[in-house]
Parts: C-alpha cells; sequence; structure tokens
C-alpha cells in the first residue's frame, strides 16, 4: 500500500531540524535587526540559493538530454524555481521600486504561466503520471517543506500560535526569511532525492541481465 511512499528518516532530516530551533533562537534573542538589513541579506541568500537550484538543475538535466521526456522535466522545474526566485524579489519590484506596479504584474503572470502551461505538454504530463506511478516520495522532506512553509505563514500573518513563534513584533519579518530558509532546503532535498534515485534507475537500465 505504501510502496511508493518512503519514509526513511534521512540525516539530513536532522540538519532540518537543527535549522529549525537554531533560527528561532537566534532569530528571536540574537540576530540585530540593523533596521532591516538583517532580513534583506536574508532575502539575498535565499535569492542566491534558488538561482543556485536553477543553475544546477540546467546542468542536471544535461546529464539526462539523451532521455528526452526527462531532460524536458528537468528543465520544466527550473521554471518552477525561476517562480520562487520571482516572487522572492517581488518579481524585481525590491530593486526596481520607481517601476509602475503594471509592469511587475506583467512579469509575474509570465512567470507563473510557463509553468502551468507546461503541465499541458505532452512530456510533461508523461513524466508527471510515471513519476506518480513508479517513484518513490521522500515524505519526511516534503513534510518538512510545508511544515517550514506553515510556520512561515504564521510568523507572517500572525496566525495562531505566532505570539509563541514571534517573541517581539519587530522581528516579525526576520523570523518569517529564517522559518522559509529550512523549507527552500527541504524542496531542495527533494529536487536531489529524485537526481539520485533517478541516476540509480538509469544505471540499473543499462547493466546486462
Amino acid at each position: 500500500m505504501f510502496k511508493q511512499y518512503d519514509f526513511h528518516f534521512y540525516k539530513s532530516l536532522y540538519l532540518l531540524i537543527f535549522l529549525g530551533l537554531f533560527f528561532y533562537i537566534i532569530g528571536n534573542f540574537c540576530l540585530p535587526l540593523y533596521g532591516g538589513l538583517t532580513v534583506t541579506l536574508i532575502e539575498h541568500f535565499q535569492s542566491l540559493f534558488l538561482i543556485f537550484m536553477g543553475v544546477y538543475t540546467y546542468f542536471y538535466a544535461r546529464r539526462v538530454r539523451h532521455h528526452k521526456d526527462l531532460y524536458i522535466f528537468w528543465i520544466w522545474t527550473i521554471s518552477w524555481w525561476l517562480v520562487m526566485f520571482g516572487r522572492g524579489i517581488s518579481w524585481g519590484r525590491d530593486f526596481f521600486p520607481d517601476v509602475p506596479r503594471f509592469y511587475y504584474k506583467i512579469i509575474a503572470t509570465i512567470l507563473i504561466a510557463i509553468p502551468f502551461i507546461g503541465m499541458f505538454t505532452s512530456p510533461i504530463r508523461r513524466e508527471i503520471a510515471r513519476r506518480y506511478k513508479t517513484e518513490k516520495i521522500p515524505v519526511w522532506f516534503v513534510f518538512f517543506a510545508f511544515l517550514y512553509l506553515g510556520v512561515a505563514d504564521i510568523a507572517e500573518h500572525h496566525r495562531i500560535g505566532s505570539t509563541l513563534l514571534v517573541l517581539s513584533h519587530d522581528r516579525k519579518d526576520l523570523i518569517e526569511e529564517l522559518m522559509e530558509t529550512p523549507c527552500l532546503f527541504s524542496l531542495g532535498l527533494v529536487s536531489l532525492y529524485l537526481q539520485h534515485n533517478e541516476q540509480k534507475r538509469l544505471k540499473n537500465a543499462k547493466l546486462p541481465s
């Protein structure tokens, strides 16, 4: 019944737990705000991480370029990294605040439309269907991605439990950005997990029977 789910608790998951606790402590008690500079630096780090994942995924896609559906699938995932990067920088408004918001709405619409339109292409649909039927899902990596996303959302929107998460109102943005960081790491680990299993499958397929 649970053949397609991987419940193994990998060592990297302990790092995600540690980061959550570490960021909670330093975010509430240690890190100076410097008038918002700290939050800005964390946002830039996240942007660099998303760019790195996009570039890394591109080079990985080149490794499987002889497998058409796999290649197209991983090129498609780059568009998701770009969407998250675009959202993180407010579609460019963080760097050019004086440009009318209308133009940023156009940029956002285009970036968001690309991966959604890609889902309706035959190679992407075939690969998603194949992965759903045959690939294992790293349950704990996905769980921590949603967990930290939820924690960041609690901090941002003052939801239930926010008073325990954010001990000082002026640190709300800091805690939000800190908790988004292990969420992004979790997504990166999901991607690495899928690529690792994919390489094993392709290697086994080449072995003589």
